[in-house]
């Protein structure tokens, strides 16, 4: 009975075992799978490459330098763009400890930075390293904690390279420090505030003129620092309105400011500060304290104000003097005339002497009033012109008549120049004749005896040109203007040898401008003057 169940047991097993026919099936299933197998794994070994090589070429030549430190700080991974930075070679990195690279100065503030890093913080860092050649340059870094199985295991990083925007920086802040020293060079307020009021910029000047530092006016209201409580929010709401476009802006205004020295006026000259869209984005200003220059202009306005009344009451003062002074003047002249011509009896020759001294201060007198009076007419504008047509030839007459015996007197030979073509022009008469007097006085005056004097009258085109040309003392040229002043004497002490009151050459000027023409002189010391004046004649030929 065992046996046949042995029997069956091997007939059974006989059945089950493959033949070679399904040995051959299976080997080739089997071949066929390894093949693919292969196939797959050299296309992904493939994929992998390509992969690795994509990424390792671009990590190659990336400019910014990717690497990793262990625990340690020691480098275990850089790229190659690590030696355009530093000027050493993967090699000469890999296995050394980061802080061989980075400037002493740099190295505390550096470790603090990557302690926040391992902490969680992801915040970027900036350090100088050494390079291959011992020079500094500048580096960006940021990075990020290796952590594996919840332990530190170290750090990934970028570091670029910032030496020329270090380089840029620095040139910024020199011109920004440059700028800086314009500002705070110049003796006004440099203010530049924002839409809100608030101040953006202020130099030295205004921090000087409020007392204060730059840290404590930057960012301060400007209404609120410079005006009073009164006027202050007034200002604001002015300044809003410019900004809302309710209100035109104004290129300069005149403002009263609180400094540490209390109030001043400033003048501020204004500038709109626009964005590249054009909106208005703050206003740029410079004040310069004119405080000093109002009070003056208020005292000159009060000054004008007593020269006007002073001139008043000058005028009044002369017309006064005019009458009493005329007439009683009038008369003693008129009587010594009697007197010294024996109307009323005879006079001793010592008796005539007398009467001549007195008869010619009196005339000295009523010069001095007429010119006083009519100085005073002139700078009032009472004058007018009374332009008429007469002979030059006849005043010149006139006037040789009045002066050659002045001129006899001093032995001085006087001539007169009268050109042919001056025949008539048209001019105030009266006028010219006290131009010429006063010139002709004045060089005979201080010509000395025996000396020449010389008056031409001669036309050029419609000009008439007169001169009047002595050999006498001469005027230091400082004193030329000193002239034309009224009651002006170049010798001034109560001593001096000349007489005068200086009224004349003033007369002159004034009159010669009246007509449209100028006064020119020529000096020299010890060599004698040449007073001459030209004034048109007139439109018609003569």
């Amino acid at each position: 009975m065992a046996v046949s169940k042995r029997m069956i047991a091997k007939d059974k097993i006989k059945e089950e075992k493959p033949g070679e026919q399904d040995k051959q099936i299976i080997i080739e299933k089997l071949n066929e799978t390894v093949t693919n197998l292969t196939s797959k794994l050299e296309t992904a070994e493939s994929k992998l490459k390509s992969t690795e090589d994509f990424y390792t070429e671009r990590l190659n030549n990336l400019n910014d330098v990717l690497f990793s430190v262990d625990e340690e700080g020691v480098f275990t991974y850089i790229n190659p763009a690590i030696e355009n930075i530093t000027g050493y070679t993967i090699e000469e990195v890999l296995g050394t400890h980061f802080t061989k690279h980075v400037h002493p100065d740099d190295i505390c503030g550096l470790l603090e930075d990557i302690d926040r890093t391992v902490a969680g913080e992801h915040k970027p860092y900036m350090f100088r390293i050494v390079k291959k050649d011992g020079n500094i340059s500048y580096v960006h870094t940021t990075s990020r904690p290796i952590i594996k199985d919840g332990e530190f295991k170290g750090i990934n990083g970028l570091m670029v390279d910032i030496a020329r925007l270090k380089k840029v920086e620095v040139r910024l802040k020199e011109e920004r420090d440059r700028a800086q020293n314009y500002l705070d060079i110049v003796g006004v307020i440099i203010l530049v505030i924002d839409t809100a009021g608030n101040i953006k910029l202020i130099n030295k000047k205004g921090c000087e003129v409020f007392g204060c530092k730059e840290c404590q006016l930057i960012s301060s209201n400007w209404f609120d620092l410079a005006y009073s409580d009164e006027l202050k929010e007034a200002w604001k709401k002015d300044y809003n309105n410019f900004i809302l476009g309710k209100k035109p802006f104004k290129p300069y205004f005149e403002a009263t400011i609180q400094t540490k020295n209390g109030e001043r006026i400033f003048a501020w000259h204004n500038r709109c500060i626009k964005d590249e869209d054009g909106n208005i984005t703050g206003v740029l200003a410079s004040g310069n304290d004119i405080t000093e220059r109002k009070k003056a202009e208020q005292a000159l306005v009060f000054a004008k104000l007593i020269s006007e009344n002073a001139n008043r009451t000058k005028s009044q003062f002369l017309s006064n003097i005019s009458h009493e002074l005329r007439t009683p003047l009038n008369l003693i002249i008129g009587y010594s005339d009697l007197l010294h011509e024996d109307y009323v009896g005879a006079t001793t020759r010592e008796q005539k002497q007398y009467l001549e001294v007195i008869k010619r201060s009196g005339n000295r007198l009523l010069l001095l009033l007429n010119s006083m009076i009519e100085m005073s007419a002139v700078e009032e504008g009472n004058i007018e012109l009374k332009l008429k047509e007469f002979s030059v030839p006849v005043i010149i007459k006139d006037i040789k008549h009045s002066t050659m015996p002045m001129a006899k007197k001093k032995q001085i030979n006087l001539q007169f120049n009268l050109d042919d073509e001056v025949k008539t022009i048209k001019a105030d008469k009266n006028k010219i004749k006290t131009v010429l007097y006063n010139l002709i006085n004045n060089a005979i005056k201080f010509t000395p005896e025996c000396g020449n004097i010389n008056v031409n009258i001669m036309k050029e085109g419609k000009l008439l040109n007169v001169s009047v040309e002595d050999d006498g003392i001469g005027i230091e040229k400082e004193n030329i203007d000193q002239l034309f002043h009224p009651f002006s004497q170049i010798d001034s002490s109560l001593n001096r040898k000349f007489e005068g009151a200086g009224l004349g050459l003033s007369i002159v000027k004034e009159f010669v401008q009246m007509h449209g023409g100028k006064v020119q002189v020529e000096t020299e010391i010890d060599k004698g003057s040449k007073f001459s004046f030209i004034i048109p004649i007139s439109d018609e030929e003569n």
